[in-house]
Protein backbone atom coordinates (compact mmCIF):
# COMPACT_ATOMS: atom_id res chain seq x y z
CA UNK A 1 0.00 0.00 0.00
CA UNK A 2 2.86 2.38 0.79
CA UNK A 3 4.45 1.56 -2.57
CA UNK A 4 1.18 2.47 -4.31
CA UNK A 5 1.14 5.72 -2.33
CA UNK A 6 4.62 6.58 -3.57
CA UNK A 7 3.56 5.78 -7.14
CA UNK A 8 0.56 8.08 -6.73
CA UNK A 9 2.77 10.92 -5.53
CA UNK A 10 5.10 10.38 -8.48
CA UNK A 11 2.16 10.49 -10.87
CA UNK A 12 0.95 13.70 -9.28
CA UNK A 13 4.40 15.20 -9.65
CA UNK A 14 4.46 14.45 -13.37
CA UNK A 15 0.99 15.46 -14.49
CA UNK A 16 -0.96 18.62 -15.11
CA UNK A 17 -2.84 20.38 -12.36
CA UNK A 18 -6.26 19.61 -13.87
CA UNK A 19 -5.83 15.91 -12.98
CA UNK A 20 -5.14 16.69 -9.31
CA UNK A 21 -7.70 17.38 -6.63
CA UNK A 22 -7.25 17.89 -2.89
CA UNK A 23 -9.16 18.98 0.18
CA UNK A 24 -10.11 18.27 3.77
CA UNK A 25 -12.77 16.35 5.69
CA UNK A 26 -14.15 16.25 9.22
CA UNK A 27 -16.89 14.30 10.93
CA UNK A 28 -17.91 11.76 13.52
CA UNK A 29 -17.10 8.09 14.14
CA UNK A 30 -18.96 5.15 15.67
CA UNK A 31 -16.63 2.31 16.57
CA UNK A 32 -16.75 -0.96 18.49
CA UNK A 33 -14.44 -3.82 19.38
CA UNK A 34 -15.17 -7.30 18.05
CA UNK A 35 -16.76 -9.93 20.28
CA UNK A 36 -13.90 -12.33 21.02
CA UNK A 37 -14.72 -11.25 24.57
CA UNK A 38 -18.31 -10.43 25.67
CA UNK A 39 -19.79 -7.15 26.89
CA UNK A 40 -18.45 -4.83 24.19
CA UNK A 41 -20.37 -1.79 23.02
CA UNK A 42 -20.00 1.15 20.64
CA UNK A 43 -18.63 4.63 21.31
CA UNK A 44 -18.72 7.87 19.34
CA UNK A 45 -15.64 9.86 18.39
CA UNK A 46 -14.36 12.39 15.88
CA UNK A 47 -12.29 12.34 12.71
CA UNK A 48 -10.64 14.88 10.44
CA UNK A 49 -7.93 15.03 7.83
CA UNK A 50 -6.72 15.88 4.35
CA UNK A 51 -6.62 14.09 1.02
CA UNK A 52 -5.05 14.36 -2.39
CA UNK A 53 -6.15 12.51 -5.51
CA UNK A 54 -5.24 11.88 -9.11
CA UNK A 55 -8.02 11.55 -11.71
CA UNK A 56 -7.34 8.80 -14.23
CA UNK A 57 -10.39 9.81 -16.29
CA UNK A 58 -13.87 11.30 -15.74
CA UNK A 59 -14.92 8.38 -13.55
CA UNK A 60 -11.83 6.76 -12.03
CA UNK A 61 -9.37 8.25 -9.55
CA UNK A 62 -6.80 7.20 -6.95
CA UNK A 63 -6.96 8.96 -3.58
CA UNK A 64 -4.44 9.12 -0.70
CA UNK A 65 -5.45 10.48 2.73
CA UNK A 66 -4.05 11.18 6.17
CA UNK A 67 -6.64 11.41 8.94
CA UNK A 68 -6.93 11.64 12.68
CA UNK A 69 -9.34 8.84 13.60
CA UNK A 70 -10.83 8.36 17.07
CA UNK A 71 -11.66 4.68 17.49
CA UNK A 72 -12.26 2.28 20.38
CA UNK A 73 -15.32 1.16 22.27
CA UNK A 74 -17.01 0.37 25.56
CA UNK A 75 -15.79 -2.65 27.55
CA UNK A 76 -17.12 -4.24 30.73
CA UNK A 77 -14.58 -5.93 32.99
CA UNK A 78 -15.92 -8.19 35.77
CA UNK A 79 -13.55 -9.52 38.44
CA UNK A 80 -14.47 -11.79 41.35
CA UNK A 81 -12.41 -12.97 44.28
CA UNK A 82 -13.01 -16.58 43.24
CA UNK A 83 -11.67 -16.00 39.71
CA UNK A 84 -8.55 -14.19 40.86
CA UNK A 85 -7.59 -17.04 43.16
CA UNK A 86 -6.47 -14.92 46.11
CA UNK A 87 -8.09 -12.94 48.91
CA UNK A 88 -9.20 -9.40 48.14
CA UNK A 89 -11.21 -6.82 50.06
CA UNK A 90 -14.09 -7.13 47.58
CA UNK A 91 -16.25 -9.99 46.33
CA UNK A 92 -16.98 -8.50 42.88
CA UNK A 93 -15.68 -5.54 40.86
CA UNK A 94 -17.51 -4.31 37.74
CA UNK A 95 -15.50 -1.86 35.67
CA UNK A 96 -17.21 0.02 32.83
CA UNK A 97 -14.40 1.13 30.51
CA UNK A 98 -14.44 3.64 27.67
CA UNK A 99 -11.31 2.88 25.67
CA UNK A 100 -10.37 5.58 23.13
CA UNK A 101 -7.73 4.86 20.48
CA UNK A 102 -6.21 8.04 19.10
CA UNK A 103 -5.02 6.91 15.66
CA UNK A 104 -3.44 8.37 12.55
CA UNK A 105 -5.14 6.62 9.63
CA UNK A 106 -3.54 6.51 6.16
CA UNK A 107 -5.88 5.02 3.54
CA UNK A 108 -5.13 4.57 -0.15
CA UNK A 109 -8.31 4.09 -2.17
CA UNK A 110 -9.76 3.79 -5.62
CA UNK A 111 -12.65 6.13 -6.40
CA UNK A 112 -15.39 5.59 -8.99
CA UNK A 113 -17.80 8.46 -9.77
CA UNK A 114 -21.17 8.58 -11.53
CA UNK A 115 -22.62 11.95 -12.63
CA UNK A 116 -26.00 12.95 -11.18
CA UNK A 117 -26.78 16.16 -12.99
CA UNK A 118 -24.20 18.71 -11.87
CA UNK A 119 -23.32 16.57 -8.82
CA UNK A 120 -21.60 13.17 -8.58
CA UNK A 121 -22.21 9.97 -6.66
CA UNK A 122 -18.92 8.24 -5.84
CA UNK A 123 -17.76 5.00 -4.26
CA UNK A 124 -14.45 4.43 -2.49
CA UNK A 125 -12.64 1.19 -1.69
CA UNK A 126 -9.14 0.50 -0.49
CA UNK A 127 -6.78 -0.41 2.33
CA UNK A 128 -5.35 1.59 5.19
CA UNK A 129 -2.72 1.61 7.93
CA UNK A 130 -3.63 2.78 11.44
CA UNK A 131 -0.87 4.17 13.66
CA UNK A 132 -1.82 4.40 17.34
CA UNK A 133 -0.35 7.49 19.00
CA UNK A 134 -2.15 7.27 22.35
CA UNK A 135 -4.79 5.09 24.03
CA UNK A 136 -6.63 5.90 27.22
CA UNK A 137 -9.37 4.36 29.35
CA UNK A 138 -11.98 6.22 31.38
CA UNK A 139 -13.07 3.96 34.24
CA UNK A 140 -16.37 3.84 36.08
CA UNK A 141 -15.81 1.09 38.64
CA UNK A 142 -18.33 -0.31 41.09
CA UNK A 143 -16.96 -2.44 43.92
CA UNK A 144 -19.03 -4.80 46.04
CA UNK A 145 -16.98 -5.09 49.24
CA UNK A 146 -16.86 -8.06 51.59
CA UNK A 147 -18.45 -5.96 54.35
CA UNK A 148 -21.53 -5.28 52.19
CA UNK A 149 -20.65 -1.73 51.14
CA UNK A 150 -20.98 -0.71 47.48
CA UNK A 151 -18.63 1.98 46.18
CA UNK A 152 -18.31 3.57 42.75
CA UNK A 153 -15.19 5.46 41.73
CA UNK A 154 -13.84 7.03 38.54
CA UNK A 155 -10.40 7.32 36.99
CA UNK A 156 -8.31 7.50 33.83
CA UNK A 157 -5.54 5.20 32.67
CA UNK A 158 -2.92 5.34 29.92
CA UNK A 159 -3.00 1.96 28.14
CA UNK A 160 -0.97 2.83 25.03
CA UNK A 161 1.49 0.01 25.78
CA UNK A 162 -1.37 -2.55 25.64
CA UNK A 163 -2.56 -1.48 22.17
CA UNK A 164 -0.93 -2.56 18.92
CA UNK A 165 1.11 0.27 17.39
CA UNK A 166 0.27 -0.58 13.76
CA UNK A 167 -2.84 -2.24 12.35
CA UNK A 168 -4.18 -2.77 8.86
CA UNK A 169 -7.77 -2.36 7.72
CA UNK A 170 -10.03 -2.35 4.68
CA UNK A 171 -12.16 0.73 3.98
CA UNK A 172 -15.14 1.31 1.71
CA UNK A 173 -17.87 3.89 1.37
CA UNK A 174 -20.09 6.08 -0.75
CA UNK A 175 -20.63 9.81 -0.99
CA UNK A 176 -21.79 12.83 -2.94
CA UNK A 177 -19.76 15.60 -4.56
CA UNK A 178 -21.78 18.82 -4.92
CA UNK A 179 -20.39 21.78 -6.90
CA UNK A 180 -20.47 25.18 -5.19
CA UNK A 181 -18.10 27.20 -7.39
CA UNK A 182 -16.45 26.68 -10.77
CA UNK A 183 -13.98 24.05 -9.54
CA UNK A 184 -14.83 23.63 -5.83
CA UNK A 185 -17.05 20.99 -4.29
CA UNK A 186 -18.72 20.06 -1.03
CA UNK A 187 -18.28 16.40 -0.07
CA UNK A 188 -20.65 14.28 2.02
CA UNK A 189 -19.73 10.66 2.59
CA UNK A 190 -20.18 7.59 4.80
CA UNK A 191 -17.54 4.89 5.23
CA UNK A 192 -16.87 1.67 7.07
CA UNK A 193 -13.44 0.54 8.21
CA UNK A 194 -12.99 -3.17 8.92
CA UNK A 195 -10.07 -3.98 11.19
CA UNK A 196 -8.15 -6.84 9.57
CA UNK A 197 -5.62 -7.06 12.42
CA UNK A 198 -6.36 -7.09 16.17
CA UNK A 199 -5.66 -3.85 18.02
CA UNK A 200 -6.07 -5.17 21.59
CA UNK A 201 -4.25 -8.49 21.99
CA UNK A 202 -4.84 -10.66 25.05
CA UNK A 203 -7.75 -8.72 26.57
CA UNK A 204 -9.66 -10.54 29.32
CA UNK A 205 -13.06 -9.36 30.48
CA UNK A 206 -12.55 -11.39 33.68
CA UNK A 207 -9.03 -10.14 34.36
CA UNK A 208 -7.46 -13.60 34.24
CA UNK A 209 -5.11 -15.17 31.65
CA UNK A 210 -7.30 -18.27 31.23
CA UNK A 211 -10.00 -16.20 29.48
CA UNK A 212 -8.61 -13.88 26.81
CA UNK A 213 -9.34 -12.70 23.28
CA UNK A 214 -7.70 -10.60 20.58
CA UNK A 215 -10.01 -7.70 19.76
CA UNK A 216 -10.12 -5.91 16.43
CA UNK A 217 -11.83 -2.56 16.00
CA UNK A 218 -14.43 -1.72 13.35
CA UNK A 219 -15.48 1.84 12.65
CA UNK A 220 -18.24 3.61 10.73
CA UNK A 221 -17.74 7.30 10.07
CA UNK A 222 -19.65 10.14 8.48
CA UNK A 223 -17.88 13.23 7.15
CA UNK A 224 -18.32 16.54 5.38
CA UNK A 225 -15.54 18.10 3.39
CA UNK A 226 -14.41 20.56 0.79
CA UNK A 227 -12.56 19.70 -2.42
CA UNK A 228 -10.51 21.95 -4.70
Amino acid sequence: MLLLGVILLLLIGNTNAQSIYYGGRFGTTISQFTNQQPHTNAMQGITGGAFIGYSLNDKMAVQLEINYLEEGGQLLNIETEADLGYDTWYSTKADNQKLILHNIDIPLMSRYSIPLGSAKLFALIGADIDINIYSGISHETTVYADDGNITTYYGNENVTSKIERYTVGATGGIGFEIPVFTSNYILIDARYRYGVMPSYVGYSYRGIPQITGDLSNNTMYFTNGFCF
